[in-house]
């Protein structure tokens, strides 16, 4: 009875108005202030305790709260108001511009069209409006109701002459929120999962491979032929750090891959940008060229053993390179999550006349705001609606079905009064 009141509560209208009002405030890596004023807004007006918390300047978490009467357990949800794309610069790993839908939301038919509602939008207007309705609904939880928005969660981070608190990510927010205490028995990071539950994901490692040339050479002076290891110039000669790489990480990902009761982490490898030379002189040879790799790695694992594998692989291959880890998220198995656990699959069942998907293998293989809580003892899952990116079974992670977003929200509040008492 206490379920069926919540759920009168629950209003598809304003779930969809709600997710696509947050996925049209523009809030791309470093700029998430509009989008939090907006959920700060939001949660006041609706009778929560609310508090922001600064992280780094113009960039704070939101927190609401809803008082239990300290006789339960207490649950925190988490979502993260910054987007993956929408800054000029974004168009050197999309191949163009930032169009409408990275940056918009929108109906079309029964879906919500738009990445920021996907990531993290939609998920994380589901658990507003799951929190809302049971508020509303005047049912006293036993349990504090906790309902977090953070910045910072997107994958990102000072290197080179790209500095300041903008380029701060991969869990800055959350890792302030427990910093100064506000944690819960359980924790729900609410992410595109395709309603699959885990409790593990990886661990994430950035580094910067530079290697040095004898540079300045003007055009007409450069005298061929040349063996990879010879050339002067440093372009040239990270080519052969490349192919190596690619080679060296098919092996990395096979030897790595780490299985929980679950499901299974593959850590994947990204030679994601490259650095040389100067593009509007390039009528002499580049004496600098860098490349910037992604690793991630098994729950964990520490990022020094990767290192020494690449400076090991360096020096197979005969290139003297200089290597700099520039970044290092921990990944982890989460523990005593079963009640957890149970109760999500318990409500899902309910909700959807089937057991939770087996959570797909890049899901687990992410860096997302759940290690940070299973870092620190809390027992955390991610789970939510719709896929969290297009991948090669073709999977869309671009829309969200409004259908799949009234039950996130149903499931959210059932959890609530499962969890909370």
């Amino acid at each position: 009875m206490d379920v069926e009141r919540v759920y009168d509560h629950i209003h598809k209208d304003e779930l969809v108005q709600l997710a696509l009002e947050m996925g049209n405030i523009p809030s791309p890596r470093g700029f998430e202030k509009q989008a939090g004023e907006f959920v700060y807004e939001w949660l006041r007006k609706h009778g929560f305790r609310t508090f922001k918390q600064e992280v780094v300047e113009d960039r704070f978490n939101v927190i609401g709260l809803l008082k239990g009467e300290g006789k339960g357990k207490s649950l925190l949800f988490n979502g993260h108001l910054d987007t993956a794309v929408g800054l000029p610069e974004d168009v050197w790993f999309l191949g163009v511009e930032p169009e409408d839908i990275h940056v918009k939301a929108w109906i079309e038919k029964d879906e919500i069209v738009g990445q920021s509602v996907v990531n993290d939008k939609g998920p994380l207007a589901a658990f507003l409006i799951a929190a809302k309705a049971v508020k509303e609904s005047g049912i006293k939880l036993r349990g504090d109701l906790l309902l977090t928005a953070v910045v910072g969660e997107i994958g990102c981070c000072p290197i080179d002459e790209f500095q300041g608190p903008r380029y701060l990510g991969s869990g800055l927010g959350s890792r302030r929120l427990v910093e100064e205490g506000y944690v819960a028995d359980y924790a729900i990071v609410a992410e595109a999962t395709d309603f699959a539950v885990t409790w593990t994901e990886a661990g994430d490692a950035f580094f910067k491979i530079t290697v040095r040339g004898k540079g300045g050479i003007y055009t007409p002076y450069i005298e061929r032929p040349f063996t990879l290891e010879q050339n002067p110039n440093a372009i040239v000669k990270m080519c052969k750090v490349i192919m190596a790489l690619e080679e060296w990480a098919y092996d990395y990902e096979k030897r790595n891959t780490y299985k929980f009761s679950g499901g299974t982490v593959v850590p994947r490898v990204n030679i994601g940008a490259i650095r040389g030379g100067l593009p509007h002189l390039p009528e002499v040879t580049a004496g600098i060229c860098s490349i910037y790799v992604d690793v991630r790695l098994a729950p964990n694992e520490l990022p020094l053993r990767v290192e020494n594998e690449i400076r090991e692989l360096l020096e197979k291959i005969g290139v003297n390179a200089e290597i700099q880890t520039y970044m290092f998220r921990p990944g982890y198995e989460g523990k005593n999550v079963e009640k957890l656990v149970e109760a999500i699959e318990k409500v899902h069942e309910k909700e959807c006349n089937s057991k939770p998907k087996k959570v797909y293998t890049p899901i687990t293989s992410m860096w997302r705001d759940i290690n940070v809580f299973n870092e620190v003892g809390i027992p955390a899952v991610t789970y939510g609606p719709g896929h969290a990116i297009t991948d090669p079974r073709q999977l869309r992670g671009e829309s969200l079905k409004i259908e799949d977003l009234f039950k996130a929200a149903r499931i959210y509040a059932s959890l609530i009064l499962e969890l909370c008492g």
